[in-house]
């Protein structure tokens, strides 16, 4: 029988983990929280992961959530909706999948269940929304929120790095340029300094020592530099490197207030969306705690869910931290006088994420003429280094 190892919370908030035999994920799943779990993730032990030709765009997925939501809004029934999608789609993985999930759901298994099989698409979030939609009945006012909640997340993200590209792309292409002229045009201009006996000046034997350098060690050079992109990429990528990483992002002058405001509106943003669910606010803190890399605040949110668990409200809990804005815990206090909590939380998300755009526009736009002083800096001195020695030619012809 297969073994899935499994990791997550128990209802106190601790981080359990273990291994489970079941016949399959979705059965191993339901094993484990029937003892009271909540899964972070499961996978099977010992198992190689699946290879995947091909991956679904995220836009895709969050069209068909959305069409899903419309099918099941208008009367017809999950079996009929699913059809529906399935019937527009192109051929490609993400038919394959619903095709799927229809034909679990045939067999007598829940939309949840069925969808648990292909956590790459639907996490733990969704999953738990869809759930607690199932229950309750609202599975298509469920999936429109959803569907909003990854809308969002996707345009956010394209903002971001639509702002990012250009200065990205000028680093690169910069970079490239400077090294074309110092490997293969600078030596051909100064060759001929080296064969004259002349004291040649100091910014063109710089110039001269570092474009033979460049000459001699440029795949040694490039080769270092892959490496240390892979070892500290490797390193961020561990549990270790995570934190370390985060809290010096949190330092940096000016964007690490953009990073951390990012982190407040993907926390609110994903609480608000499962609360909109119907989600339980415990497990709800559980789930957006997961979107957040900063460990501290991760440990303040986690210290919030366990006033709220003794009776405390969110925002009373919140106040007890050191690290929520006050905005954030008056707002939050302000919904749940007034009942809308769940989307008093996604306008704080919304104001967030569009204060970081603004913020991260500002810096781009400051960033921009720097990196083209860098560059008249770098060419300036190469100019300099080759039209002294000119200079002094002249000079000495005269």
């Amino acid at each position: 029988m297969p073994v899935f190892s499994y990791d997550g919370f128990d209802r106190q908030g601790k981080h359990v983990s273990g291994r489970i035999e079941a016949d399959n994920i979705s059965i191993a799943r339901a094993m484990v929280k029937e003892n009271g779990i909540f899964i972070k993730k499961i996978v099977p032990f010992n198992q190689p992961k699946r290879f995947r030709t091909e991956k679904v765009k995220m836009d895709d997925f969050a069209l068909s959530i959305r069409e899903l939501a419309t099918l099941l809004n208008s009367g017809l029934t999950l079996d009929e909706s699913v059809s529906g999608i399935i019937a527009q789609m192109k051929e490609g993985k993400l038919k394959d999948v619903y095709t799927d999930i229809q034909k679990q759901i045939r067999e007598g298994k829940s939309f949840s269940k069925a969808a648990s099989q292909y956590p790459e698409l639907f996490s733990d979030i969704s999953l738990s929304m869809i759930k607690s939609g199932e229950a309750s009945g609202t599975l298509g006012l469920v999936l429109e929120h959803i569907a909003k909640f990854l809308e969002e997340s996707i345009y956010f993200k394209n903002k971001v790095l639509g702002i990012m590209t250009y200065p990205i792309m000028m680093a690169i292409v910069g970079t490239f340029v400077l090294i074309f002229v110092f490997t293969f045009v600078t030596p051909t201009i100064t060759r001929i300094f080296s064969e004259i006996s002349l004291k040649l000046p100091l910014p063109t034997l710089i110039l001269i020592k570092f474009s033979s350098f460049l000459r001699h060690y440029i795949l040694a050079v490039i080769a270092f530099i892959l490496i240390a992109v892979y070892l500290i990429a490797r390193y961020i990528h561990s549990e270790k490197g995570k934190a370390s990483f985060a809290r010096f992002r949190r330092k940096i002058p000016y964007l690490g207030e953009i990073f951390f405001k990012s982190e407040i509106a993907n926390f609110t943003g994903t609480l608000g969306t499962l609360l909109q669910g119907g989600v339980e606010i415990l497990t709800s803190f559980n789930i957006a705690q997961e979107v957040v890399s900063n460990p501290d605040l991760r440990q303040q949110i986690d210290r919030a869910r366990d006033l709220i668990s003794r009776g405390q409200s969110v925002s009373s809990a919140l106040r007890k931290t050191t690290m929520f804005p006050y905005t954030v815990i008056q707002l939050i206090s302000a919904g749940e006088k007034s009942g809308t909590m769940p989307q008093m939380l996604m306008k704080i998300s919304v104001n967030f994420k569009e204060e970081v755009s603004q913020k991260a526009t500002r810096f781009v736009t400051i960033l921009e003429p720097f990196m083209i002083l860098f560059m008249a800096v770098i060419v300036g001195f190469v100019v300099i280094g080759i039209m002294l020695p000119i200079f002094q030619i002249s000079q000495s012809i005269r």
